[in-house]
């Protein structure tokens, strides 16, 4: 079992990496050592911590995402294997923090607002096809996704969602294949 404690990273180094995220899926694999001891630049005013459960497994898939600063992390026991630049539930349309699991997942969705209550025509609805590698993780619509509709500028930046962690496609389909039914999703702020 990992040892539950916090891990802290800098959130510039994060940043940097992820303009490669979201042109071209870059893993944080080669740059693990730059990222798993502390930044000496760094003056601790903006970091992310990934909040490692109890209970943990070496080697165990999961995801964390930190709301506060719209990052995900694909994790593997305690460390981060990739970081990933999220837009997250808007102010009305929270994200809900808990620990999770992954309740059923859909490789190309048709999401409307209509499940939310929201009518499509109305100024909150949408209306969206081919939404590609949706992943469940309550069965009130709240998903991991792929957000296309979203100008890059917002990840890691602004919470634009309806309560989904949306990412661009190729983070998307990270996180669909290293994780699947039944694994955690740990949301916190």
């Amino acid at each position: 079992m990992y040892t539950h404690r916090p891990r802290r990273f800098s959130r510039r180094s994060l940043l940097n990496l992820g303009a490669g995220l979201a042109a071209g899926g870059l893993s944080l694999a080669a740059a693990r050592g730059a990222l798993a001891y502390p930044d000496p630049t760094d003056d601790g005013t903006d970091t992310l911590t990934v909040a490692v459960p109890p209970g943990i497994a070496d080697g165990q898939h999961w995801v964390d995402v930190n709301l506060s600063q719209q990052v995900a992390a694909a994790m593997e026991g305690g460390n981060i294997v990739q970081a990933i630049l999220v837009t997250t539930g808007m102010p009305g349309y929270d994200t809900p923090t808990g620990q999770f699991t992954i309740k059923y997942r859909v490789a190309d969705e048709h999401m409307t607002s209509d499940a939310l209550g929201i009518p499509r025509n109305s100024p909150e609805g949408y209306d969206l096809y081919h939404v590609l590698w949706t992943q469940y993780f309550t069965y009130y619509g709240h998903a991991l996704h792929d957000n296309y509709w979203r100008p890059l500028s917002v990840f890691g930046h602004e919470a634009t969602s309806h309560g989904c962690v949306g990412m661009v496609e190729s983070d998307a389909r990270f996180l669909w294949d290293w994780v699947d039914v039944g694994s955690l999703v740990n949301i916190h702020y």
